[in-house]
């Protein structure tokens, strides 16, 4: 638990994008409550670990706050004051379908239904579901923030790989994970890239 927060707390000192992996964190501590109510040390021991390195970032002199206010100044006098942000809105999230697949995007749907139908369906599914919408809630966030235009390539796949899942709620998934592996073969054919 210790060393998971040592790496949580070093997470949200990499990348400020990657902050919003609290989300999915708060998201496992909500469905392990019970084990967190019954070992509570784990939780202290977590909390710990996760003050460790803004600790010792504090203690050199870095202060996160006024860093991510200078960030977002620079942010908008270079590119991000170029860019379109309604655009980007939306072609962010195309890239993220790109990236993810057909499958995920149409898991996503289910996952949403799995959540709504939380009383009757199966216990697992709804975890699982539960866990899927905390990552896209993060990636949602990420998007209407416009810190991330043009720029889901490199913020946005710690969070897409938790998208995933939502392949398990599909009814017929060789179909989809067909056309997922079409759609890859034919990205990888027709776009060219520098390298």
């Amino acid at each position: 638990a210790g060393a998971s927060g040592l790496l949580f707390g070093l997470t949200c000192y990499l990348s400020y994008g990657l902050t919003l992996v609290a989300l999915i964190a708060a998201a496992v501590l909500v469905l392990g409550r019970r084990g967190v109510r019954r070992r509570p040390a784990l939780l202290g021991a977590w909390l710990a670990g996760a003050a460790v390195v803004p600790a010792v970032f504090t203690l050199v002199g870095f202060s996160w706050w006024e860093a991510y206010q200078l960030l977002v100044t620079r942010y908008g006098q270079g590119a991000g004051g170029i860019r379109p942000y309604g655009y980007w809105v939306w072609a962010n999230l195309a890239c993220t379908v790109l990236v993810t697949g057909l499958a995920t995007a149409a898991g996503l749907r289910r996952t949403a239904a799995a959540v709504v139908r939380h009383r009757t369906g199966p216990r697992a599914g709804v975890r699982l579901a539960f866990l899927v919408c905390a990552a896209l809630l993060a990636l949602l966030i990420a998007d209407l923030s416009g810190m991330s235009k043009a720029e889901t390539e490199r913020i946005w796949l710690p969070f897409a790989l938790w998208l995933l899942p939502a392949c398990a709620f599909l009814t017929r998934p060789r179909a989809w994970l067909t056309a997922q592996a079409l759609l890859a073969l034919l990205l990888n054919h027709l776009l060219r890239t520098g390298w």
